[in-house]
This record gives C-alpha cells, structure tokens and sequence, in this order.
C-alpha cells in the first residue's frame, strides 16, 4: 500500500465520481428511477387501484406469512388477469435467476416524484421487498407468495438523495430493520413520514402504492464500493494509475520486466496456474504477473476474442488477499481489468 497524498485522493475522487457516473442509469430505461406500469409484467397490490385484492390476506403478506395468490385475488375476473401478470414476472424473474444468478422480484412500496430542471420528472420507488413467489403446479393456476428478505431502501433513490440534495437517507433502513408495518395503512403513514424528512426536495410527493414485478440494481453495490473505499483505492498503484496519478503511472512502469521466454519450462509443476489451455501470450502474461502481483489486461470480450483471465485464477497464494475490478457486462469494445494482491481488503 502506498502513501495516499492529497494529489491520489484528488484523483480518485474526480475519477470515481465519472465512475460512478458511468454505473448508474439515470435515463428513463432505469425502472428504480423512472416506474411506469407494464402490460403484463407489473401486478398492482394497491388496494385502491386493484379493486379484486383481499385487503386482509395482503396485510398477511405485509406481516412475513405465505398467501396464496387465489386467496390474494378472490374474485375470477381478478384471479385470471393476476394469474397472466404473476406467471409472466415469475418466468422474468426465474430466467435472471438462472443465466445472471441475480434474485430480481421484488414488490415495491410508494413511488417518488419531485420536480426536475430538465427531463421528466422522477417516478422512483421507494421501498424494495425482496419477494419469493412459488407455482402450485405445472400449469401455474396458483402461486404461493412469501417474503424473501429484508425490505430496504431503494439504493437508486438513495445515490440520487445523497448525491443531487445533500440527503443522508439512511434512516429508513433503520426504521425498517424492525420489518414491514403489519397494515397497510401504517406503509402509507411510513411512506408520508419519509416526505417529509424528505422536504428540501422540491415537489416531493410520494404515492402510497404496492407494485410487483422484476427489478434489478446490479451495479449498485460497485458503487457503494467506490464511496466506501476510496482510501484504499487510492492506496494501491494501479488503480491510482487508471484515474491518472503520472507518480503511480512510474511506479508501475518502473517495475515492468517481461519474463523469460523459457519461463514456463523453468517453473516447477507445482508452480502452474493455468486451469485451462492456454497460448504462448496468455501464459507469458500470467507469468509475468507473479511475484509482481499486479496485472492490467485489455481487448475485446466476446467468442473468439483473447481471454487471458479466464484462463487462470489470481496468481496469488490463498493467503494473500486479491482486489480486482471488472469490466461491466454487455460492453462489446474494448474494456479493462484490474488487479493486485498489495491491500489488506478483498473485492473478488
């Protein structure tokens, strides 16, 4: 770990926040921020706005107890049309499960709008209620409908409030960490008590629904990483060296040295990282990363193209800890990845 100075932590702070930038999607494709109602992939729980919910066997739900979706809808003209909406989510959700290995059903609870300069205005949920829905049978006549996790704020939202208004929105969870309000009349009370701890934001105003439907923040976490890290960030050379510190840039290239072409043939067997077949390039690659530790690959990712990482894993010993960043999926030009086995935290 280096001397983090003024200048890297300057640095870092200015790359992280394009970073960030990059991560999260304000466009109106970002349905954490920008909700609208979908033809069939959105069932509306609001007791208002869905004349056919038992409101009883929905304040089960609220309270942790499994419901059936028949009980939940009662009459048939709203069991069918829940029947379409639920097996339509259900499959969505199922599908992310086993290609993405992300769990994205979730039910959520108020949307905030507030008044924006430019665009349209903000349309954000609020609470996000981690949902498992199972089928009864093949056919899918019927669903069993349970929670699934703990209910938590809307992280989408919360980067907006902390970072566009100066908000620490944190509080909510708090209040949460105790669970749902068993009624929903105390969800509606909970979602007006946060308008109003909300207020500096202009035009605020948050609408007591429930919708359930599939919902995905994958990048989130990485950038919670970058808010909460950015010392140890600035700390390791290589990442220092991508937000464009020169001093870090010397470092790193103070210490290139491309191995011997023979090397390979030199390390004992013990010595081989490779867990795949590898080309001359690829192998010189990860020879050249040990006992340095440090590593930087780019090119295209996709069939046919070069693939130095999967080909190996960390050239480090299991005790020595590794941090990596990883190029964001679905980007078809060129991309980077990082890595080194110098700071004591571990992103992996």
């Amino acid at each position: 770990m280096e001397t983090v100075t003024s200048q890297r932590t300057e640095a870092l702070e200015r790359a992280a926040e394009q970073w960030k930038r990059q991560l999260v999607d304000v466009s109106g494709r970002n349905r954490l921020l920008n909700y609208r109602d979908l033809t069939a992939g959105t069932l509306d729980l609001t007791p208002e706005r869905a004349p056919g919910i038992d409101l009883r066997i929905l304040e089960s739900l609220l309270a942790g107890r499994t419901v059936q979706m028949r009980g939940l809808f009662p009459g048939e003209e709203a069991l069918a049309d829940a029947r379409k909406r639920l097996s339509t989510i259900h499959r969505q959700a199922q599908g992310n499960l086993d290609e993405k290995g992300i769990n994205t059903l979730f039910a959520v609870a108020g949307l905030a709008t507030w008044t924006v300069e430019t665009g349209v205005r903000p349309n954000a949920p609020v609470i996000l209620i981690p949902i498992a829905a199972t089928p009864v049978d093949a056919a899918r006549w019927d669903f069993r409908i349970e929670l699934s996790g703990d209910p938590h704020l809307n992280p989408v939202l919360a980067h907006v409030l902390r970072t566009e208004y100066g908000i620490d929105p944190s509080e909510l969870d708090g209040d949460l960490a105790g669970g749902l309000p068993k009624t929903f009349s105390g969800l509606t009370a909970l979602l007006r008590g946060q308008a109003g701890r909300w207020s500096q934001v202009r035009g605020l105003s948050i609408e007591p629904r429930m919708v359930l439907g599939n919902f995905t923040y994958t990048n989130m976490p990485m950038v919670a990483d970058l808010e909460s890290n950015l010392e140890s960030f600035a700390g390791n050379d290589l990442i220092a060296a991508i937000a464009g510190v020169e001093e870090a840039r010397r470092a790193l290239a103070a210490g290139i040295q491309d191995p011997s072409p023979g090397q390979p043939d030199i390390d004992p067997p013990e010595s081989e990282f490779l867990v795949l077949d590898a080309d001359a390039s690829q192998t010189g690659r990860l020879t050249g990363s040990w006992p340095e530790g440090r590593w930087l690959s780019g090119g295209r990712l996709g069939p046919g193209s070069p693939r130095p990482l999967p080909t190996s894993y960390p050239p480090s010993p299991p005790w020595v800890s590794a941090c990596c960043l990883w190029p964001r999926n679905g980007r078809p030009s060129t991309s980077w990845s990082t890595g080194s086995t110098g700071p004591a935290w571990q992103i992996w």
